[in-house]
């Protein structure tokens, strides 16, 4: 009788959606960086199309940033401004600081919306896309950045 009781629970757990305190986001936000992949195995190192030709690079397969860390987002006619907190303050300055020459790359639901050449190191939290995502993304964005202040003024 135990083992089916302990079998039952177990295979409830294994149904059972987690909930950390943070629902799952609606909008999935990741920055990464070209890697060569050199010695890599294929959970550290993805390879990608990268518009507008589809070259295909590789880039590190966890994210340096990502709409966890996302606590603003709007934009102006030509330009989509990203705001992250300290840990991806943090975070996407040490990447941009050394990986110079490599390519940052900015996946918006699994699609690349830029992926610049870096050339600057990014110290202020701000990653600046050059042109405007459709309103409902965008809002998708602000959604999860004051969920994600929300959770934080929690702790």
């Amino acid at each position: 009788m135990r083992r089916i009781l302990l079998l039952t629970g177990l295979l409830l757990i294994a149904v059972l959606p987690a909930n950390a305190g943070h629902t799952p986001p609606k909008v999935l936000l990741r920055v990464h960086v070209q890697t060569t992949g050199d010695g890599q195995s294929p959970l550290e190192a993805v390879t990608i199309p990268v518009p507008p030709e589809g070259d295909s690079i590789q880039i590190r397969a966890m994210p340096e940033v990502s709409e966890r860390e996302l606590i603003k987002a709007d934009q102006d006619a030509s330009t989509l401004h990203l705001y992250f907190n300290h840990v991806g303050k943090v975070n996407l300055s040490a990447v941009t600081a050394q990986n110079q020459g490599r390519m940052l790359v900015v996946l918006l639901n699994g699609i690349v919306i830029y992926a610049p050449i870096i050339d600057l190191q990014i110290t202020n939290g701000e990653l600046d896309i050059p042109h405007p995502v459709n309103p409902v993304i965008l809002q998708l964005l602000q959604d999860e950045a004051e969920q994600n202040v929300r959770q934080a003024a929690k702790l």
